[in-house]
C-alpha cells in the first residue's frame, strides 16, 4: 500500500505532456494543470510527515528506488530535449525564439518531477540516520543532493550500495545508464563532427 504513491509519481511524471494537451482542450487554457506536478509534490511531502512516519527504513527507501530509479529515463530524454531545445533557440530565425521557453518548462517540470522524491529520500536518510546506518556527514551531504539533478540519483545509489539492498538492481542499473550516456555523447560527436 505505502508503494502505491510513489509508483504514480513515475507514471504521471512519464504521462504528463500528454495530460497536459488533454487538459487544455477540455479547460481551455488554463495554468492549473501546470502547478499539478507541484500539487503531487505537497501531497508526498504530506503522506511522508503523516503516514510515512510509521513506516520502516527499507521502505522508505523502496519508495525512493521507485522514483528515482523509475525517472531515470525521463531525465535522460528530458536532457536531450532540453539540449536540443537549448540548441535549436539559437539559431537565427525569429519563431525559434520559443524553444527557449520549451527548455525553461521541461526544466521546471524535472525540477518538479525531482522533489516528488525528496521527502522519501530525506526520511530515509534520518531513519538510517536514527539506527547508526550511516554518518551524520553523509546524512547531511546526501540529503542536500536530494535537491539537485543528478546527485540526488547518485547519493541514493551510493547509500543503497552501503546498505547492501537491491545492490544486484543497481549496478545493473548504473551500468545501463552508464552505456546510455555514452551512446548520447557518441551521438553528439557525431553530430557536431559532420
Amino acid at each position: 500500500m505505502s508503494y502505491i504513491l510513489p509508483i504514480f509519481h513515475v507514471l504521471f511524471s512519464y504521462g504528463f505532456l500528454f495530460f497536459l494537451g488533454t487538459a487544455f482542450k477540455l479547460s481551455g487554457f488554463s495554468f492549473l494543470p501546470f502547478f499539478l506536478p507541484l500539487i503531487l509534490d505537497i501531497i508526498h511531502l504530506i503522506v511522508v510527515l503523516t503516514v510515512g512516519r510509521n513506516w520502516s527504513r527499507k521502505t522508505l527507501l523502496n519508495c525512493t528506488l521507485i522514483i528515482k530509479y523509475g525517472l531515470i529515463p525521463f531525465y535522460l530524454i528530458g536532457s536531450v530535449l532540453t539540449f536540443a531545445s537549448v540548441i535549436t533557440a539559437f539559431f537565427p530565425l525569429p519563431f525559434m525564439i520559443f524553444f527557449g521557453i520549451i527548455a525553461v518548462f521541461l526544466v521546471c517540470f524535472g525540477y518538479a518531477a525531482l522533489l516528488g522524491g525528496a521527502p522519501y529520500a530525506i526520511a530515509y536518510i534520518l531513519s538510517a540516520r536514527k539506527e547508526r546506518i550511516h554518518s551524520k556527514t553523509t546524512s547531511v551531504l546526501c540529503g542536500i543532493c536530494q535537491f539537485f539533478f543528478l546527485f540526488d540519483v547518485l547519493s541514493i545509489i551510493a547509500l543503497t550500495l552501503k546498505e547492501h539492498h537491491l545492490r544486484k538492481t543497481t549496478i545493473v542499473l548504473c551500468c545501463v545508464v552508464t552505456l546510455a550516456i555514452l551512446c548520447w555523447i557518441l551521438c553528439l560527436l557525431l553530430v557536431f563532427t559532420q
